[in-house]
């Protein structure tokens, strides 16, 4: 059994889907916290829209290499020369911080251009609340590059614990902001706990990257290590990787042009079927991915293996989850968000967005292990196209829809484009993967 169990599920995958799980349920009792406080109400629209640009350009500036780029070239690094490897981790951590510090300058001076960016739908007085709390917002940012290069660190030293922990901290900071903070400052308070999360967040990171031997460095030191491939890697992944927060910026933006409280309704909802994507799907593919690179050193055919071995695992895992998810949606709405100024009408229309976003658990599972196998084999071009064309066909679907059927066509849309992204990743995997026979002559 336990030789099963290693053989399908990748090492350090419990771990992270033991404090995935405590950290959504730190999510939900946040969403309650937000509905009975809030309600499906414009303000709560107006911290989820202006959550969007700051965590766009991390996700385009920052999370791209270090998801990409940086955990693959750590480890050759690291196995050569471990001093060069911490080198590499503090100049790119430096140039992060940097880059995230001077776009958080850029936010704060555009924020009221950009409010109207992201909620065309928005009144006039909710405009001015959207554009002061990105502000606020613009500072989280600049802490989640310090903590995502350290994150990156984490993993390529198979270190998950203090890693997976780091998001529950994150959502104990804002809980606290809306416990603590709102009764006073309303909804601005709720954006003061997310930056106070942030710092917990990296905090964490700190601590476990220090116990490994790392020691913080906060200058630039040339010539930088790998920085070139890092470059090379970088370059097409701030395309893709923020795919997912452009998709549902256009939600958004589809969403405040319907009644009052959609925008909420599709964020509630969103994290609720995120749940079992980030447990089983981006806790495998993240638990494989040190795995992933070194098979890729080795030969193609072991990375092969390995993704198909993961893939049925997580295949089977998040169908199972999405059925059972299904079938509990009315109940579990009613109890975690239920009451207070979340209305059954509120309940009633949850639920139904939830079911839809059921149908893309299992592809947004395996899309997030397939994308890695490629990053393991130093190409980031590829699932950048297949994002690319999962975008296109979302929007486009959701938009088309929405004229008839509602909310419920921005699931479908997402649906359709997960659907798209996940057959195409893996035919061009299979592709990749397969090595090319030479023709016996005749």
């Amino acid at each position: 059994m336990m030789r099963w169990f290693g053989k399908y599920i990748p090492r350090g995958s419990v771990v992270l889907a033991v404090t995935t799980f405590g950290s959504y349920i730190l999510g939900l009792l946040r969403d309650r916290t937000f509905a009975q406080t809030f309600g499906a109400s414009a303000s709560l629209d107006s911290y989820n829209a202006a959550f969007l640009i700051p965590d766009l350009a991390f996700n385009v500036l920052v999370a791209s290499g270090i998801a990409a780029a940086v955990v693959p070239l750590f480890i050759q690094l690291r196995a050569t020369n471990q001093r060069q490897a911490h080198v590499y981790i503090n100049s790119m951590m430096t140039i992060a911080v940097i880059v995230m510090g001077m776009m958080g300058v850029i936010i704060y001076i555009a924020a009221p251009w950009l409010s109207h960016l992201v909620a065309p739908g928005l009144d006039a007085n909710e405009h001015i609340l959207v554009a002061e709390l990105m502000r606020i917002l613009a500072l989280s940012p600049i802490l989640f590059a310090a903590s995502n290069a350290l994150g990156a660190l984490l993993v390529a030293q198979q270190r998950f614990f203090f890693y997976g922990l780091s998001p529950l901290l994150y959502n104990i900071g804002i809980i606290a902001g809306s416990l603590y903070l709102a009764p006073y400052l309303g909804i601005k308070g709720v954006a003061y706990g997310t930056v106070f999360g942030a710092l917990l967040h990296l905090t964490a990171r700190v601590v476990a990257a220090w116990r490994s031997g790392w020691r913080p460095v906060p200058l630039l030191q040339v010539p930088i290590p790998r920085l070139g491939e890092t470059l090379r890697l970088i370059g097409p992944k701030m395309l893709g990787h923020p795919v997912e927060l452009v998709t549902f910026w256009a939600f958004t933006s589809l969403a405040s042009l319907m009644s009052a409280g959609s925008i909420s309704i599709l964020n509630f909802a969103r994290n609720f079927q995120s749940v079992p994507v980030s447990i089983l799907g981006i806790a495998m593919a993240t638990a494989v991915f040190p795995d992933l690179a070194r098979a890729a050193l080795a030969s193609p055919t072991q990375v092969r293996l390995l993704v198909r071995r993961t893939a049925l695992s997580i295949f089977l895992a998040s169908s199972a989850a999405a059925v059972g998810l299904f079938g509990i949606r009315h109940q579990l709405v009613t109890i975690l968000l239920g009451g207070g100024a979340f209305d059954e009408a509120a309940i009633r229309r949850t639920a139904l967005v939830l079911g839809v976003f059921c149908l893309a658990i299992p592809t947004e599972s395996l899309s997030h292990l397939l994308a890695r196998a490629f990053y393991a084999t130093k190409n980031t071009a590829i699932p950048v196209l297949w994002s690319i064309i999962s975008l296109l066909v979302a929007v486009s679907s959701a938009y088309g829809l929405s004229h008839t059927i509602g909310i419920v066509a921005l699931p479908i849309g997402f649906f359709l484009g997960s659907l798209g992204k996940v057959v195409g990743l893996w035919i061009t995997l299979h592709i990749r993967l397969t090595p090319v026979r030479a023709a016996i002559p005749q």
